[in-house]
C-alpha cells in the first residue's frame, strides 16, 4: 500500500495539492494523506449496451482489472459508467485526489479516448465534489483528478463515478484510490 501511495504522490504532487503533506528528499512521504476507500479493481459497472468482466493482468498494479466493452456509443455518455464506494468522511477544504489505473484496450480515436470521473455525493442529486476528465491510451497509466472539497460529506455518503459511454471502446479499469489531506 505504501508504494501505491508513493506512486500517486509522485504523479500528482504539487504544493497546491499537498499542503500539509510533505515529501522527504528520499522520496518517502513524511506525512501521508488519508486513504478514503478500499483500493481495488472491483468496480460496479452499470448501463445498457456494455459487458464487463474482471480479469487478471500482471501489467497493472495489483494484477487485476475490470474490462468494460461498449460496442456502440449510447445516447448519453452517463448511460454507461462505473462506480466505487468511499468509506471515509470528507471535510470542507480537504484536498482530494481521485487516482486510478486505466487503459484503452480497443477502440477510441487514434488510439485515445477520454472519460470523465468524479468524487460525488452517492445519492440524488449526485452532486460532484471533485470532477474532471482523463485521456486514456493503450498503455496502463495512473490517471488522476484533483481538487478541493467545497462542502463536507459524512463517511459512506460519497463515491467514485466514472462516465464511460462517450464512445464505442473497450476500457480496462485497474485499482482506484481516493486520497485526502487537510
Amino acid at each position: 500500500m505504501r508504494s501505491a501511495i508513493a506512486a500517486i504522490l509522485t504523479a500528482v504532487a504539487t504544493p497546491a495539492l499537498c499542503g500539509t503533506v510533505t515529501v522527504a528528499m528520499s522520496g518517502q512521504a513524511a506525512s501521508e494523506p488519508t486513504i478514503l476507500n478500499e483500493p481495488s479493481a472491483n468496480w460496479t459497472v452499470y448501463g445498457p449496451g456494455q459487458t464487463h468482466k474482471g480479469r487478471k493482468d500482471p501489467a497493472v498494479q495489483g494484477g487485476g482489472a475490470m474490462r468494460v466493452a461498449i460496442t456502440a456509443k449510447p445516447a448519453n455518455p452517463w448511460d454507461i459508467g462505473a462506480s466505487s464506494p468511499i468509506k471515509g468522511a470528507i471535510a470542507k477544504g480537504d484536498r482530494l485526489v481521485l487516482a486510478f489505473w486505466a487503459r484503452l484496450a480497443d477502440g477510441g480515436a487514434d488510439g485515445r479516448t477520454t472519460i470523465a470521473g468524479a468524487i460525488q455525493q452517492a445519492s440524488p442529486p449526485y452532486a460532484a465534489i471533485v470532477s474532471g476528465s482523463v485521456e486514456l491510451t493503450g498503455d496502463w497509466t495512473l490517471v488522476h483528478i484533483k481538487g478541493i472539497a467545497a462542502s463536507g460529506h459524512a463517511a459512506g455518503t460519497a463515491n467514485v463515478a466514472l462516465t464511460l459511454g462517450g464512445a464505442a471502446h473497450t476500457i480496462d479499469l485497474g485499482p482506484v484510490f481516493v486520497l485526502k489531506s487537510a
